[in-house]
């Protein structure tokens, strides 16, 4: 990667913090509400947790160009709107099947 100007690699890394937070999220906001055997949920938490070791390695290691910043960004947009409304739509879902309590 070439060195772009510390304001993008700075925003470079954040998005990728928020990405690395995503990931380590999911294990605890959405596989609790999927019908999973644990061993599925350990594996899948296994997966997540990785994906949040290449983004920690380059949100210090990297030094993000334009592409790749806004690349992440989205991704980082995108992870936590996923998260959020499908742990809602989760939610809901199981709140029906319990006969609307919840």
């Amino acid at each position: 990667m070439h060195h772009d100007s510390g304001a993008l690699v700075a925003l470079f890394s954040a998005a990728n913090i928020v990405i690395v937070c995503g990931y380590i999220a999911v294990p605890f906001l959405v596989l609790p509400y999927l019908p999973l055997t644990r061993s599925v949920k350990l594996l899948a938490s296994g997966f997540f947790l990785g994906c949040s070791g290449s983004h920690l390695w380059m949100a210090f290691m990297g030094d993000g160009n334009w592409f790749w910043t806004g690349w992440h960004l989205a991704q980082a947009v995108c992870t936590w709107g996923f998260i959020l409304g499908f742990r809602r739509m989760l939610k809901e879902a199981q709140g029906r099947r319990r006969g609307g309590r919840e």
